[in-house]
């Protein structure tokens, strides 16, 4: 799995189309709805925090675990983040020091379980750390959008400090998907630097999150389409699950 290490200061310039609010309020709702009004929720590969701390201001105590350094550092420095404990630790081997009362887990972050077993090993963790009314809510990219939209195609990028190139290799046999990353970011003097990354996804269908899932004694209650009220379609790019102990 990436840590985004390479890149995690110009993280939150390359995410400018993500709705940390929407999200925000999203996630605020579905805990409300599950009778989590307050108290402590775990923020599953937080990045730099900006969601942790979004939900923070929406009355939860939060944590934030993610599993580079880097990314962790820029969180540490945002305003309000005095108050939020950020923990340096992967998906797959988080620990904590007592139950949470929700966790989350965002932006195709469960994607990046490649490795075989991660994604149940996580799940596990999930499990153990939730109350035993708690919920689990994450979202994946699509089997759609990995097949239709990925693929091997070619992207690109351009803000108003960075150019960058997104090309991707989906494997149909392994259902790894290798991304390849290429930036181009300006400089005080004018001219740009040039920075390589290289990330991987692995499609999760939905019979294999629902196997892994319950498994580990959770139960799947509700699917969104992205973060939406909307049951997902067929052409759905993200899907959002909401889950709770069996």
């Amino acid at each position: 799995m990436s840590s985004y290490e390479g890149f995690a200061r110009l993280y939150d310039a390359l995410t400018f189309d993500v709705n940390y609010d929407n999200i925000a309020d999203f996630l605020t709702q579905r805990l409300q709805a599950n009778g989590i009004t307050n108290g402590l929720v775990l923020d599953l590969a937080c990045g730099t925090g900006t969601l942790t701390l979004a939900l923070a201001q929406k009355g939860y105590e939060m944590l934030g675990a993610d599993a580079s350094e880097d990314m962790l550092s820029v969180a540490r420095q945002k305003e309000g983040a005095e108050n939020i404990l950020f923990l340096n630790q992967p998906m797959e081997d988080f620990e904590l020091y007592g139950t949470v009362n929700a966790i989350v887990c965002v932006l195709d972050s469960i994607n990046y379980l490649t490795e075989p077993g991660a994604l149940e090993k996580t799940f596990a963790l999930c499990a153990n750390y939730l109350d035993p009314d708690g919920v689990l809510i994450f979202d994946v990219n699509s089997e759609y959008k990995f097949r239709q939209v990925l693929a091997q195609e070619t992207y690109t990028y351009e803000t108003d400090d960075i150019f960058y190139v997104w090309e991707n290799d989906f494997d149909e046999e392994t259902d790894l998907c290798h991304l390849y990353l290429t930036f181009f970011e300006q400089a005080e003097n004018g001219l740009y630097r040039r920075l390589d990354e290289m990330h991987t996804q692995r499609l999760y269908t939905d019979a294999h999150l629902q196997k892994a899932l319950d498994a580990n004694g959770l139960v799947i209650t509700a699917r969104y389409d992205g973060y939406t009220q909307n049951k997902p379609l067929q052409d759905s790019e993200r899907i959002v699950y909401e889950v709770k102990k069996r």
